[in-house]
């Protein structure tokens, strides 16, 4: 016998298992993505930390420090939530810390969090099943036909991410698991007298608000579901009479014992400072409203931040924000739009009608609400994956997690409160998102079903209406909100005066950046890409060479190619670690003979000079000047492109000088350019450094950079006939200096050959 009965056992749950197994692989990837996910995903990804379990983390870290909640603290949260997160952050505390001491918290309250959100894809799986009652919610031709729709919605629900993101950043898994389950238990054995899952679901709904508010929305969905109808007449003939189907007993019992449970549970967490536990109540009343279209009007578009100490128990009496919102009007409208859905006459016999209109009460809940929060959709989610697991529903799921990583990620973080238009277009997008759905689910149990179906039609054509705007205006705002990024980097750029001074300084023939900062190429190669070839200086040698000699033998050869800027972070400027390497052989080869720098700076955090590397020590040119020689070191050039030689193009040319004793006279430059012709095509005269650094002026032996711009004009003669010169040298009222060439030639310029490359 008992070898039959245990057989029978088998038989059975082979049976279950077979009826299930679709949903239990489902399960089981559920359970170890969202496992893995907890050890080593980071909400907020490369944008930001974004998880409120740094704020649990935090809250617990006061304990040590005497705090108790609902003694000496005030909190946004109903008495079980901490009453369960404390515990949880003094058992990890238990463990030596990781290197990042966040490790074991993270671990153990998502874990926890694991086995709500596992256990709400359960009830979702179950709840699925019983509001289907045979419907089909997709053709017989479609591909999706072949799932059940509780399959379907598991499904569904398995593959959003939202409920992932949100499960690894805030608690949310935990109220929506009560909502769920207390749901499932009022459908749950019915049609049994004596059943008692409805007493079970008054205890769940109770457990449920001492962790969140939301959940005492099923009291009044309750009081429907056991048959009481709200009418003066069922007042007289049913209410009171025992025999009577629509009868307030149940409903009594169920509101009195999910009061007995609030107080019974509640009470003991909260005796300490009975006041304090409506503090989750009084700190709603005085805080900003937040990311919702009443903070758009209250004129408020930050984040919800509650900018309170929770160890400051006065502040709870003082408004943190004048609202200029008629919220007792508010909250009547409101409460008068709830009452009139529903007492509508909606045919409560159908399990449909209790999930769609806890779905509706939630809706109107955060309509209603003060601000919005980015995990308050997964509950919306929730209801779309039980309610509508169509294209449709599918569609708004993504659109309404799209409209959060806007809002929460690029909005408030990337952009910083910067682009207020932005905020404009996720609210407002959500709330009509959010008021189709609700036009959706109230169509779904109207009690007339010709204007259910019109319900149901306006709601999908407005839908994908909404939803086409959406991306239009994704695509529309998208470069805008490109250009209040870069605006943004570009206000908290701890180097603006040195990348504009870099700027303005593209022009002349400094074409090239050098640093030893990979830090610093990250931070200036947007903004200067297109001006200057920006290089990290490498200081490694396969043949292992000193890494000093390589510095200089690289920096030389860039010096070789033209003079360049060295850009470094000033290593009190805390922007980045110093390489102190790099910077000391960079120093190195600046005390080189042939090396000089000039315009050392220190704009913002920057640290820039630029560097000057004379290719050999011989001059081009001595100059014999009043009191001593002026020596040109070297001549660099733009490229003699037959670009730059169009009428009104500018070519740019630097002289480098060096006077050996003290000059007693001022002298003026002249650069002159002749074609092939012969012909003077373009002249520049003036004191040295546009007349900033006239010779009497000249530190001996100190380097002199003079740069020079040439405006060619439409008389020029061909380049491709012969080669250009350009002829250089000084003058005072004297007359010019007589100047002798390297090779040992005089003249009174020194002449140059250039050729077009």
């Amino acid at each position: 016998m008992r070898q039959g009965m245990k057989g029978r056992r088998i038989s059975l749950l082979h049976a279950f298992y077979q009826r299930h197994q679709l949903f239990f692989l489902i399960l089981l990837l559920f359970i170890s993505f969202r496992l893995l996910a907890i050890l080593l995903f980071r909400p907020g990804g490369f944008i930001a930390d974004a998880s409120d379990y740094d704020f649990y983390y935090a809250w617990g870290q006061q304990t040590p420090m005497g705090k108790r909640v609902f003694d000496n603290m005030w909190t946004a949260y109903p008495p079980l939530f901490p009453a369960i997160m404390l515990p949880i952050f003094e058992w990890s505390s238990r463990l030596p810390a990781w290197i990042d001491p966040r490790l074991f918290f993270h671990t153990f309250f998502g874990a926890l969090l694991l086995f709500f959100e596992s256990a709400n894809l359960l009830w979702i799986y179950r709840l699925a099943g019983k509001i289907s009652g045979g419907e089909r919610t997709t053709s017989d031709s479609s591909p999706l036909a072949s799932f059940s729709p509780a399959t379907l919605s598991a499904l569904l629900y398995a593959l959003l991410f939202t409920p992932v993101y949100t499960m690894l950043g805030w608690f949310e898994p935990m109220p929506l698991f009560f909502m769920l389950l207390g749901l499932d238990l009022l459908l749950s054995q019915r049609s049994k007298r004596y059943s008692i899952a409805w007493l079970l679901s008054a205890v769940v709904a109770a457990l449920g608000f001492l962790t969140k508010l939301t959940p005492i929305l099923l009291v009044p969905i309750a009081v429907r579901w056991f048959g009481a109808r709200l009418s003066w007449r069922a007042a007289r003939a049913e209410w009171f009479r025992p025999s009577s189907k629509g009868n307030l007993l149940r409903p009594v019992i169920y509101s009195g014992l999910f009061v007995a449970v609030v107080v019974a549970v509640g009470y003991p967490l909260v005796r300490a400072n009975p006041a304090l536990a409506f503090s989750a109540f009084r700190i709603q009343a005085i805080r900003a409203p937040w990311q919702s279209l009443w903070a758009l009007l209250d004129g408020y578009y930050a984040a919800g931040v509650v900018h309170l100490r929770m160890d400051n128990l006065v502040g709870l009496n003082t408004p943190l924000w004048q609202s200029s919102l008629p919220w007792t009007w508010i909250s009547v409208a409101f409460l008068l739009i709830y009452l009139w859905l529903y007492t509508r006459p909606y045919d409560w016999e159908r399990p449909r009608t209790p999930v769609a209109f806890a779905a509706i009460s939630v809706i109107v809940l955060f309509l209603y609400s003060k601000g919005w929060s980015p995990q308050f959709l997964v509950w919306i989610l929730a209801f779309i994956v039980l309610l509508l697991p169509t294209l449709r529903g599918v569609s708004i799921a993504i659109a309404l997690s799209l409209i959060n990583v806007i809002e929460a990620q690029i909005y408030l973080i990337l952009l910083n409160h910067q682009t207020v238009w932005l905020l404009w277009g996720t609210v407002l997008l959500r709330t009509g998102l959010l008021l189709l759905l609700l036009v959706e689910f109230l169509g779904q149990i109207w009690p007339k079903p010709q204007r259910a179906q019109q319900l149901r039609r306006w709601s999908a054509n407005l839908s994908w209406l909404t939803l086409l705007v959406a991306v239009v205006g994704a695509i529309v705002a998208t470069p805008r909100a490109a250009e209040a990024y870069r605006a943004r980097r570009w206000s908290e750029h701890p180097c603006q005066e040195a990348i504009t001074l870099l700027h303005s300084q593209a022009a002349w023939p400094n074409r090239t950046i050098v640093t030893g900062q990979i830090e610093l190429w990250r931070d200036f190669y947007p903004w200067l890409r297109n001006e200057y070839d920006i290089r990290v200086l490498d200081t490694y040698s396969p043949s292992d060479e000193d890494p000093s000699a390589v510095a200089i033998q690289k920096l030389s050869a860039i010096g070789a190619e033209g003079e360049f800027w060295w850009i470094e972070y000033r290593s009190d400027a805390g922007t980045t670690s110093i390489p102190v390497r790099a910077s000391r052989d960079a120093q190195r080869f600046f005390a080189l003979p042939n090396v000089t720098t000039t315009d050392r700076q220190e704009l913002g955090a920057c640290l820039l000079q630029r560097v000057l590397f004379t290719k050999t020590d011989t001059a081009l040119a001595t100059l014999d000047a009043a009191g001593g020689s002026i020596h040109l070191l070297d001549v660099r050039t733009m490229p003699f492109e037959p670009e730059t030689l169009k009428a009104g193009g500018e070519w740019h040319l630097v002289l480098y000088w060096l006077a050996d004793a003290q000059i007693d006279e001022s002298y003026a430059v002249f650069t002159q350019l002749f074609d092939p012709s012969g012909k003077l095509v373009a002249q520049k005269d003036n004191l040295p450094v546009r007349g900033l650094a006239p010779t009497d002026r000249w530190q001996p032996n100190l380097q002199i950079r003079d740069p020079y711009t040439l405006t060619v004009p439409e008389t020029a003669a061909d380049a491709s006939t012969g080669p250009y010169e350009l002829h250089i040298g000084m003058y005072n009222d004297k007359g010019r200096l007589m100047l002798t060439t390297a090779d040992g030639t005089e003249s009174d310029h020194l002449t140059l050959k250039l050729l077009p490359e």
